[in-house]
Order: C-alpha cells, then sequence, then structure tokens
C-alpha cells in the first residue's frame, strides 16, 4: 500500500477555499485513504503549523481549530508521526531545506519509507529532489 506524508498546505487547501483545484485534489487524497488504498500520515509539526495558519491567516477560533485537528485524527485511513530525529533534521536544515518542518518531514518521509510527501509546495518538491528524497505523490 502506498504511504505518503502530508505536507501543511494539502490540509489547509482542503480546509480552504484559497485554491479550487487543490482543494478538489486534496478531497480526492483524503477519499482514497478512507477507502484503504493508500495511508496518509500526518507529523506532529504539520499539526503545529496548520493551527498556526488557520488561527492567524484565517482568524479562526481556537476551539474551532482544535475541532478541527479532532476531526482531522479521526479520519479514516490517517495517522499521527510524532517522532523526530533531531540529529537527522538539524543536519538538512537550513541548508538543503530552508524551513524547519520541511527539514522534519523529509527526514520522517525516510525514516518511515513513504513513497513520498503530497504538497503543493514546488519550491519543496525540488528540494526534496535534491536531497535525494521521494517526493511524487
Amino acid at each position: 500500500m502506498k504511504r505518503l506524508l502530508l505536507d501543511t498546505n494539502v490540509l489547509i487547501s482542503f480546509l480552504t477555499d484559497r485554491n479550487r483545484a487543490q482543494q478538489d485534489r486534496a478531497a480526492k487524497l483524503l477519499e482514497s485513504a478512507a477507502d484503504g488504498h493508500l495511508e496518509l500520515l500526518v507529523h506532529q509539526a504539520v499539526l503545529f503549523e496548520l493551527a498556526y495558519v488557520l488561527l492567524n491567516l484565517y482568524d479562526r477560533k481556537p476551539a474551532e481549530v482544535r475541532q478541527i485537528l479532532e476531526r482531522l485524527l479521526l479520519l479514516p485511513g490517517v495517522g499521527v508521526v510524532d517522532t523526530l530525529s533531531w540529529g537527522e533534521i538539524l543536519g538538512l536544515w537550513p541548508k538543503a531545506f530552508p524551513h524547519l518542518a520541511d527539514a522534519a518531514l523529509a527526514v520522517a518521509c525516510r525514516e518511515l519509507r513513504c513513497d513520498g510527501i503530497a504538497t503543493f509546495d514546488t519550491r519543496f518538491l525540488r528540494q526534496l529532489e535534491r536531497a535525494g528524497s521521494p517526493s511524487a505523490w
């Protein structure tokens, strides 16, 4: 079964109307996980970023963000990863990945033997390719 890590931007696109094409693609990805066709993993760093973005950029209330996180964690086919290999992450950040959370996802993808990272961030995809990490989804 294919295993993918989710980047924050996929969840933001799913939860908001910022980009309809991305929202549709994210919904199909989550539906595929719910149907048992793939496994989606959400790193705890993504959950923190998601909460921050919803609170600060989309003016969502804390209670609403909490409810979103609770529902996300209950979705079928979605699992949470909460381990961090700081030595590996700091070995990649900031040289290979200028964003700390991206370095964490790259390390988690490799350590969990994921098939890639679901992201709409083309710069991050190029950084993954340069680092030799799987990136396609």
